[in-house]
């Protein structure tokens, strides 16, 4: 089922790449209502190529996004969450940066902010599965859209904090 929301997209990995691909293939979100801050010339190209906004800066990115995925590598963490820690209230930030979890990120962000952490893991099958906890007071109605996403590329585990 499409979701009619923002997507922001800020950092990257071999993780992000292969949800946004899932998400166009699927029609999870529109592409004209994906917003990815990229700044090297050959990936914005790449993504205007696949159908989706390449914003200029992160501020951008963000503006025009009820849901926010932060992707990269953990030591990336910190400089990742400093560029959007200010605009994130009454969004959605998903993190698949291993090793935070939600409490440590509600900590840095700007309150009323609802935060998902993803840990992934591929199974020696070869199955994908997203294991995502939701923080606390996770509106339930934006569940769909976020778990919509990440069964583009496997199955859904879910937790909901208390």
């Amino acid at each position: 089922m499409p979701h009619s929301i923002g997507l922001g997209m800020i950092g990257s990995s071999e993780l992000s790449d292969r949800l946004l691909k899932g998400i166009l293939r699927d029609h999870v979100v529109d592409g004209s209502r994906i917003y990815i801050a990229e700044q090297d010339e050959r990936r914005r190209n790449y993504f205007v190529g696949l159908g989706v906004n390449c914003m200029p800066d992160v501020s951008a990115s963000m503006l025009r996004s009820e849901i926010m995925i932060l992707s990269g590598e953990k030591r990336e963490f910190s400089t990742l969450l400093s560029s959007v820690c200010g605009t994130t209230r009454g969004r959605i930030l998903v993190s698949t940066i291993p090793g935070r979890d939600c409490a440590y990120i509600q900590d840095r962000v700007a309150k009323a902010t609802n935060v998902v952490t993803v840990e992934s893991e591929d199974t020696e099958d070869g199955t994908h599965i997203s294991h995502l906890t939701y923080s606390p007071r996770f509106p339930n109605h934006m569940k769909s859209a976020v778990e919509d996403m990440f069964r583009t590329i496997g199955e859904v585990e879910t937790e909901q904090l208390t």
